[in-house]
C-alpha cells in the first residue's frame, strides 16, 4: 500500500511539472544591454521542470539557439539559481525558454583558485580582467588589498602566469602592474576611526564558491583586528562574471562595536585622471608595478557605493564612507581595466563605469511565465 502511494504522488507531481519555462527579460532603460547576468532562484525551477537536474538544465533563445548557462551553488550541496547572459537594446524586451537537454560545452569565462604554491595566494579572473587577495603564507605586506592584473587576452591566464613566475613582465599578453603594498589597493575596505585607516591583516580562510563558466567567486575571511580600540573582523564574499570588468562584493563587518565608519576605494598613485560623483569614484593611473612603466599603459579603477554617507581622502587614498551595522551584509562593486586592452582613456572608463551603475540602479526586468 505504501509503495503504491508513493508512485501516485510521483506520478502527480510529475503531471504538474511543465516541458519549458519562459522568462521574459525586458530592458527598462534606454540606453543597450550587453552581456548583462540574469538570475533565476532555482525553486522557481526545479518544482516546475519535468526532470530538471544541474546537469542537463539548458536556456535557449527565441530562435532555439541555446546559450551559456551555469548553476549556481554558492558553496552549498543543493543548486541555488541558474544564471545567463543577454544582451537587449534599449526598452527592449526578449524570451529565454530554460528546459531540459544536452548542455554543450560552453567557453570558459571565468575562473579562480587557491594559490598556495605563491605564498596561499586567491586569484580569479574573468575574459577582461584578474585579480588576486593575499593569503596567510605572505608576511608582507599584510592587507586586505586587492591586486589588479591586466590583461589583453580572452583566455584564463593565472594558472600560466603562476607557473612562469614571470608576470611582472608583459609578453603579449598583460602582467601584474599594480602595486598594492600595504594599502586598500584596487578596491578593499577597512574601517576608518581616528583620521586613519585600520587594516586588516591578510586573509585567514578561503572558500571557493563557484567556478565558471559565467561567475567565479570566493569567499575570504579575515581574523580580528583592532580598529581604534574595538575589535573587528571581516568577511567578504567576491563574485565576477563574465564580460564585466566589475566585481560585486558583499562584506560583513562584526565586532565589540554598534557602528563602524568604513571606507571603500583606492590607493592613488600616479594619476592621470579622478571623476567623482554622488556615489562612485572613477581613476585612471599609469601602471604602478611594471619594469616598462613607458610602454605598459594605463590602469583605470572604479568603485560604486549606492548607499555610500560622503567621501575622503585617507593616508593616500581616495575612498567612498558607509557605516556598518554590526553582523549585517553591505554590497558595493569594484573593477578595473586597462589601457591595452579596451579601455583606452580615462573617458572610456567612466563610460563603462556609469553603465554598471545604471544596471545595478535600473536592473533587468524579469517574469517567469
Amino acid at each position: 500500500m505504501k509503495k503504491s502511494f508513493l508512485v501516485l504522488l510521483a506520478l502527480l507531481m510529475s503531471a504538474c511539472g511543465t516541458e519549458a519555462i519562459h522568462i521574459e527579460i525586458h530592458n527598462p532603460s534606454a540606453a543597450a544591454r550587453s552581456h548583462e547576468t540574469v538570475e533565476i532562484d532555482w525553486s522557481k525551477i526545479s518544482p516546475r521542470l519535468t526532470g530538471v537536474t544541474p546537469e542537463n538544465v539548458i536556456v535557449t533563445t527565441s530562435d532555439q539557439r541555446q546559450i551559456p548557462s551555469q548553476v549556481i551553488y554558492t558553496g552549498q550541496s543543493e543548486p541555488q539559481s541558474l544564471i545567463f547572459q543577454v544582451s537587449l537594446p534599449g526598452a527592449e524586451s526578449a524570451i529565454y525558454t530554460i528546459s531540459t537537454g544536452q548542455r554543450e560545452d560552453y567557453p570558459v569565462q571565468t575562473y579562480g583558485r587557491f594559490v598556495p604554491e605563491r605564498l596561499d595566494d586567491y586569484a580569479w579572473e574573468n575574459n577582461r580582467i584578474a585579480y588576486r587577495a593575499y593569503g596567510p603564507a605572505l608576511k608582507d605586506p599584510q592587507t586586505p588589498g586587492v591586486d589588479v592584473w591586466v590583461k589583453s587576452t580572452q583566455r584564463m591566464i593565472i594558472d600560466d602566469w603562476y607557473a612562469g613566475a614571470d608576470y611582472h613582465t608583459n609578453k603579449g599578453e598583460g602582467m601584474d602592474a599594480y602595486k598594492v603594498g600595504q594599502t586598500l589597493g584596487g578596491g578593499a575596505t577597512a574601517p576608518y576611526a581616528g583620521q586613519k585607516l585600520w587594516l586588516p591583516g591578510n586573509y585567514i580562510t578561503q572558500q571557493r564558491l563557484d567556478n565558471g563558466p559565467i561567475r567565479t567567486s570566493v569567499k575570504l575571511t579575515y581574523g580580528s583586528f583592532d580598529a581604534d580600540g574595538q575589535e573587528v573582523s571581516l568577511e567578504k564574499t567576491i563574485s565576477l562574471d563574465a564580460n564585466s570588468h566589475f566585481n560585486r562584493i558583499t562584506e560583513t563587518y562584526t565586532g565589540n562595536w554598534e557602528n563602524l565608519t568604513i571606507a571603500a576605494g583606492f590607493v592613488l598613485h600616479d594619476i592621470k585622471d579622478i571623476t567623482t560623483g554622488a556615489d562612485y569614484i572613477a581613476i585612471t593611473e599609469a601602471v604602478s608595478d611594471s619594469k616598462q612603466p613607458e610602454t605598459d599603459g594605463d590602469i583605470s579603477l572604479g568603485i560604486i557605493l549606492t548607499r555610500n554617507e560622503g567621501s575622503a581622502e585617507i593616508d593616500g587614498h581616495l575612498t567612498l564612507l558607509y557605516t556598518a551595522v554590526n553582523g549585517e551584509p553591505f554590497e558595493y562593486w569594484s573593477g578595473s581595466g586597462w589601457s591595452q586592452a579596451g579601455v583606452t582613456d580615462s573617458g572610456e572608463w567612466l563610460s563603462r563605469l556609469l553603465q554598471k551603475r545604471e544596471q545595478i540602479l535600473e536592473p533587468l526586468l524579469i517574469t517567469v511565465q
